[in-house]
């Protein structure tokens, strides 16, 4: 990431996260909205990797308190539990107009040119850029930003 630009796109890693959560079908919550009793059906961990809460435990106050704390923003519980009282991440291609996925992906083309993207990574690097951009001009912003 050229110039800490990372640093000024919040939503990217959260993005990232779920499209790489896209192919397990599991479902997340925000960490907010999760309630004592519910079971976590992954573990969770930080940034770096390290296990604050393993998969099977049940949610205590004192954990729900300390998970903005530990930076971590979405959960997934067992069951989807609480799914229905929390507003779970919504898959941002739902939201895509085809024009503006089309125009994106055509945009891109050069960028990859080169790419393999037949490669998992390069091929969600791709996919991630897709979005990205096709967000950005259905918002109105004309600006290239590969």
């Amino acid at each position: 990431m050229r110039g800490g630009r990372g640093l000024e796109r919040p939503e990217a890693p959260r993005l990232l996260y779920v499209l790489l959560r896209e192919k397990r079908g599991m479902p997340l919550i925000p960490a907010d909205k999760a309630k004592a009793g519910m079971v976590l059906a992954e573990p969770v961990r930080d940034r770096r990797g390290r296990l604050l809460l393993p998969a099977g435990k049940v949610l205590e106050e004192r954990y729900l308190e300390a998970l903005p704390m530990w930076g971590v923003t979405h959960i997934a519980v067992e069951g989807g539990a609480g799914a229905d009282d929390a507003e779970a991440p919504q898959d941002p291609w739902e939201a895509l107009e085809p024009w503006a996925v089309a125009q994106a992906t055509h945009e891109l083309e050069e960028v990859f040119a080169h790419a393999n993207c037949s490669h998992p990574l390069l091929a969600l690097l791709h996919r991630t850029r897709v979005l990205r951009r096709a967000l950005a001009l259905q918002r109105g912003g004309g600006k290239h930003d590969p």
